[in-house]
C-alpha cells in the first residue's frame, strides 16, 4: 500500500463562481534558495534520517541507493544534477522524498527518491501565477512541465519521469 503525504484541504480552497479553484502543489528547496515543486500525486513519502547504500560508479548526482518498502530506489541530488556539484560536495540532507512517476498512460507507476535538505511544503497555486521558466538554468525546458510565480519566485513544475528515466546526462561538473 502506498501511502499519501498528508494534505488538509481546506473548504475555503473551493473556489467561488467566477473565481479560480487554487491546486496544491508540492514545493521543495533542493538548495539554499532554490526550489522546485511536485504535482501533490507524484509525492509519496517524506522519510526521516533513510539509511544510504552507496554505489561505486554511480554518477555524481545520485548519492546511492534507499530502501523503500521492498525496493531499491536511486537517490537524485537535485542540486548535484542541475548544478553539476559533487554529491560529496553537496548539502547534507536529513530527509529523502520518495516521488512516483509514471512513464506513460497504462504502464506500472515507478518510484524514485530526491534529497530533502529541507522539508516540503505545500502551496495553493492559480492558472494565473503561470510563468515562464527560469534562465538561470538551461536544462528546466527538459524536466519541467510548468512554472508559476510564488512569493515573487519562478519555480518549475518537474516530471519525475523526465529525471528517472532520461538517457541525458545532467550538467557535468
Amino acid at each position: 500500500m502506498d501511502m499519501q503525504l498528508p494534505v488538509l484541504v481546506d473548504d475555503t480552497l473551493l473556489g467561488e463562481a467566477g473565481t479560480e479553484t487554487p491546486a496544491l502543489a508540492c514545493v521543495l528547496e533542493y538548495a539554499a534558495d532554490s526550489f522546485i515543486a511536485l504535482p501533490v500525486h507524484a509525492g509519496v513519502e517524506l522519510v526521516e534520517s533513510p539509511r544510504l547504500v552507496p554505489v561505486p560508479g554511480m554518477p555524481h548526482f545520485c548519492r546511492g541507493l534507499v530502501a523503500w518498502q521492498a525496493r531499491q530506489l536511486p537517490l537524485i541530488d537535485l542540486q548535484a544534477y542541475l548544478g553539476g556539484v559533487d554529491a560529496p560536495a553537496a548539502a547534507a540532507f536529513s530527509h529523502v522524498l520518495i516521488v512516483a512517476y509514471q512513464v506513460a498512460s497504462g504502464l506500472a507507476i515507478d518510484y524514485g527518491a530526491f534529497c530533502a535538505p529541507s522539508l516540503i511544503r505545500m502551496v495553493e497555486v492559480l492558472d494565473s501565477d503561470q510563468c515562464p521558466l527560469p534562465v538561470s538554468q538551461t536544462r528546466w525546458d527538459d524536466l519541467a512541465i510548468s512554472c508559476f510565480l510564488h512569493r515573487g519566485r519562478a519555480i518549475p513544475v518537474l516530471e519525475p519521469s523526465r529525471i528517472f528515466t532520461s538517457p541525458v546526462s545532467p550538467a557535468i561538473p
